[in-house]
């Protein structure tokens, strides 16, 4: 499964308006990514962006304050997260979010964590989360 469609069936479509969806995942993607929303609790309409998001089939972890109802994990911290994520074996996304617009070609499914991709604006760091000093506590 490529990066679009992962990240559109675990968190796009929980968030993108079903009259705006496409069931293209990369036009969905796009559309989502540069999309102001009413998704916080002042009911301001706001993009995602200037956050972290880790996206598992199981959950998904941020720091954007998403309403309580759409079910992403708020209570985690990013490198909690990432662990957690690359510890489960399952596949994930790792964003790091600007104020840039993300576009669907940014994003990148992580399968293996000798090989993580942490996915910004532009840019993807690749490295060995294995490396890491927290990988083994």
């Amino acid at each position: 499964m490529n990066g679009p469609d992962f990240f559109m069936r675990h968190v796009g479509y929980r968030l993108l308006p079903t009259d705006q969806q496409t069931q293209d995942a990369v036009t969905d993607a796009d559309t989502l990514l540069r999309l102001s929303l009413t998704i916080q609790k002042s009911k301001k309409q706001r993009r995602i962006q200037t956050c972290w998001m880790v996206v598992t089939p199981q959950w998904v972890a941020t720091n954007f304050k998403f309403l309580p109802a759409l079910g992403f994990r708020q209570d985690m911290e990013r490198k909690t997260a990432i662990k957690e994520a690359l510890q489960s074996g399952d596949p994930c996304i790792l964003l790091a979010l600007g104020k840039r617009n993300m576009t669907a070609r940014d994003l990148f499914v992580t399968y293996d964590p000798r090989a993580a991709r942490l996915c910004s604006e532009g840019k993807v760091h690749t490295y060995d989360a294995t490396q890491e000093k927290t990988w083994t506590s």
